[in-house]
């Protein structure tokens, strides 16, 4: 088995710091009150410059992701699992490129054949919206498609 990349920061309830992404994300979409709340107390505390590299959320995110990431491991045995990857799985690139640090080297092999299938198939699609541009947006699925592959789905990656 390759080396474990899964990082295990300790969990916190707490948010000393944000990162740009999550410090607009608070101001533009949690209720005013809860968001003042955080805020505030931000912006109250003098930021530690070491403190700007990090984002508390990003840190509980990625802690989760991890976790998920060893749940999705523990279950390449299960039956349904192994015939979801035989049939129509999709992986995006981060979550893919992850998994496959974690995988003894064929079933990384694996994986990467079917982010490469994957890959093909949007590749294909996307030039063929470009080539026989069609006004109806409902075609357009493919770029959502594409972004999602690039950066996983919207929310789950900063």
């Amino acid at each position: 088995m390759r080396a474990n990349k899964i990082i295990n920061y300790p969990a916190e309830k707490e948010v000393h710091h944000l990162g740009s992404f999550h410090t607009w994300g608070l101001a533009a979409t949690q209720g005013a009150a809860s968001a003042a709340r955080l805020l505030m107390n931000l912006v109250e505390k003098e930021i530690d410059p070491a403190e700007l590299a990090t984002c508390d959320i990003c840190v509980l995110l990625e802690i989760e992701e991890d976790r998920r990431i060893r749940e999705f491991i523990s279950l390449l045995n299960h039956k349904l699992v192994a015939q979801w990857l035989r049939t129509l799985p999709i992986l995006c690139v981060p979550h893919g490129t992850k998994l496959k640090q974690c995988l003894p080297q064929a079933t990384a092999l694996a994986i990467n054949s079917i982010m490469d299938k994957y890959r093909g198939y949007l590749v294909s699609e996307l030039h063929r919206l470009h080539e026989e541009y069609q006004p109806d947006a409902a075609k357009w699925g493919v770029l959502g498609h594409a972004a999602e592959f690039l950066v996983a789905q919207r929310g789950l990656r900063r």
